[in-house]
């Protein structure tokens, strides 16, 4: 369910939070779909500084980065957040860099969406699939939606309870925070009235052309993204959680 703490005037910068393959990179698009929003990428991605469409890996720049991420931060805001932007943001994932996480509990003037994924199994799979052909989003459909997962019960099993331990310890800490705030889980975003309420939330005016371009890039039903889907039926079967062998939107 989505959670939001009511202000009369929400902030110009905003911070998208998640984990990887919750959906973060689908809202990201979303919204720089909207026409008053300027959403950048991993800002503070270990490797590089991503932006839309392109990124930085520079080592000294990543590096220049690293020994001052709060004074990156503001100087991308403070950059960014030109008149051509009603509102203004990036996204920051679980676990890329624990003092800019702290800047952001300290400043409650940041509105902060977060956005989490029940089903672990697609989210999981997801991620596998993702990391071995390092393709993270995709505009155009082509054979890649298309192949199999090679995974194992036991591979996915770690990764799901690494994912759900992530979230279950960040969201207290999220609905803690004192800033203007909202949990979006993922098959909130696909509902009708989702962009509605988005730009309700952001306090801009909804736009009809918003759009993500991006494509679903694996199968709807997770068990179906697996070359041998028995195991993984099987075992989710038997630890109850058959529910995320199903569709998920």
């Amino acid at each position: 369910m989505s959670s939001a703490l009511s202000m009369p005037d929400p902030g110009r910068r905003f911070v998208i939070m998640g984990l990887p393959r919750s959906g973060t990179t689908y809202l990201m698009t979303l919204l720089n779909a909207h026409h008053a929003v300027f959403c950048s990428g991993e800002q503070f991605n270990p490797r590089a500084i991503v932006g839309i469409g392109k990124k930085n890996d520079d080592r000294s720049t990543v590096f220049d980065r690293d020994s001052d991420p709060v004074a990156f931060m503001d100087r991308f805001f403070e950059t960014q957040a030109t008149d051509r932007a009603a509102r203004t943001g990036f996204k920051f994932m679980i676990g890329h860099n624990v003092r800019v996480l702290d800047a952001i509990a300290a400043r409650p003037d940041l509105t902060l969406i977060y956005v989490h994924r029940i089903n672990k199994l697609a989210q999981v799979s997801s991620l596998i699939k993702a990391r071995k052909a390092r393709r993270w989003a995709q505009s155009r459909a082509d054979r890649h939606i298309e192949d199999k997962i090679v995974a194992g019960p036991l591979q996915i099993s770690q990764l799901w309870h690494e994912f759900e331990t992530y979230d279950r310890l960040f969201s207290p800490w999220f609905e803690a925070l004192p800033h203007r705030r909202m949990a979006v889980e993922y098959c909130e975003m696909f509902v009708p009235d989702f962009n509605a309420r988005l730009c309700d939330f952001l306090g801009i005016a909804p736009d009809p052309k918003m759009k993500s371009p991006l494509l679903k890039q694996s199968a709807n039903r997770p068990l179906e993204r697996f070359e041998k889907p028995e195991p993984i039926r099987r075992y989710f079967t038997r630890i109850g959680r058959a529910d995320w062998l199903d569709a998920e939107l």
